[in-house]
């Protein structure tokens, strides 16, 4: 788990500065890994929730709450996703069926 109370770079000494950069890139490359948003969360940002046993949710703020975006079932892989699409979807590449048979399409 990886995250951070802010992504900002305070003027301090080198060896605090390696210190705190190193703990921002972490929590970047980590996808800010969590029971929780992250402290520095801000609209747009996406961070990965892991309070559940077995699954990790997709999360995004939207400027006042966090969504769900989708789960992965870290067991089978398998992904899930409760969001609803309004408007139209459409895909022209014939190399596309497979995966949208796989998916159940």
């Amino acid at each position: 788990m990886a995250q951070v109370s802010d992504v900002t770079l305070d003027n301090q000494g080198f060896a605090s500065f390696r210190t705190e950069l190193n703990n921002i890139l972490a929590a970047i490359n980590s996808q800010h890994l969590g029971t929780s948003a992250p402290g520095s969360v801000a609209q747009g940002s996406l961070w990965i929730d892991s309070s559940s046993s077995g699954v990790l949710k997709l999360m995004m703020n939207d400027g006042s709450d966090n969504v769900e975006l989708l789960q992965v079932n870290i067991s089978s892989n398998a992904i899930t996703s409760n969001m609803s699409v309004t408007g139209t979807i459409s895909e022209t590449d014939p190399n596309a069926i497979p995966f949208a048979i796989a998916l159940g399409g």
